[in-house]
């Protein structure tokens, strides 16, 4: 019975802290099928929690929409806000009748799904039938209701992969400069951070990097660091996404390679 109990607790923990801390969303938007682009939305700070206890069944709800964009997205402002509704409304929908977990979004193809861990399903198809005909009978909408023990839906299909994690990150920095009124026309020098757990592993990545075009601006020992070797180089370079994700996988790749961690970037604000 103790052991019982210390394992209630736990879970109990676990709960606690999910539902306690701040929600962190982000939006990225990627290719699928036949090269068409999807817009996922998706709830990033639960990554380190998935699976989640007791939330078993995933539901993945929404509708169709007509739209003129040849790339499937909406065209109009007043299918954007449909859309969104059609979220809004079923977020209410489930709060009056489940306990559940919103965990993103998926625009694709001229629909918009929404993804929800629940602890019980009993009777919900037939809710989200006759909330589908009473509040949107002009479109067509789509239920699926299934057991996902290890959150698949979320961790393999919404979450970001690591390429997408980086290039959300690169679009961060992008949007700051922009938002402190650089038109990112001029090119100008920027700095990367790099770490390794050896001297040699710095050494190899140091000839490559230079090959390239990069400057050492230093690389030493760094104790402050879990990987206690430490390179900066710098380029002049575009800061564009376009231009800058390209270098930025460039260089995360070629760390890898020899065992380091690329850090990030930094420049300077230019203003025409």
């Amino acid at each position: 019975m103790k052991k019982l109990q210390n394992i209630l607790i736990i879970l109990l923990f676990i709960s606690n802290c999910m539902f306690s801390q701040e929600e962190h969303w982000e939006n990225y938007i990627a290719s699928y099928d036949n090269n068409m682009s999807g817009s996922t939305t998706v709830r990033m700070d639960l990554i380190n929690f998935a699976p989640i206890p007791n939330y078993q069944y995933v539901l993945v709800t929404g509708i169709t929409y007509e739209s003129a964009r040849e790339d499937g997205f909406p065209k109009s402002e007043e299918t954007f806000k449909l859309v969104q509704n059609v979220g809004d409304d079923l977020i209410k929908l489930l709060d009056k009748n489940y306990s559940f977990i919103h965990v993103g979004s998926f625009m694709f193809n001229f629909e918009r799904l929404e993804y929800f861990y629940l602890k019980s399903t009993d009777g919900l198809n037939e809710l989200l039938e006759n909330f589908y005909k009473s509040n949107y009978p002009n479109n067509k909408y789509y239920i699926n209701i299934k057991k996902d023990l290890e959150w698949e839906y979320y961790t393999d299909f919404l979450y970001p992969n690591d390429d997408t994690l980086n290039y959300i990150s690169d679009q961060k920095v992008v949007n700051q400069l922009i938002e402190n009124g650089d038109k990112l026309t001029k090119e100008r020098r920027i700095d990367h951070w790099i770490y390794f757990s050896n001297s040699d592993n710095m050494k190899q990545f140091k000839v490559e990097v230079e090959k390239i075009g990069f400057t050492i601006e230093y690389s030493g020992k760094n104790d402050q660091t879990d990987l206690p070797f430490e390179i900066r180089i710098y380029r002049i370079d575009k800061v564009d996404i376009d231009s800058i994700f390209p270098i930025t996988n460039r260089l995360r790749k070629l760390a890898k390679e020899y065992n380091g961690d690329y850090d990030g970037w930094e420049t300077s604000v230019e203003i025409d």
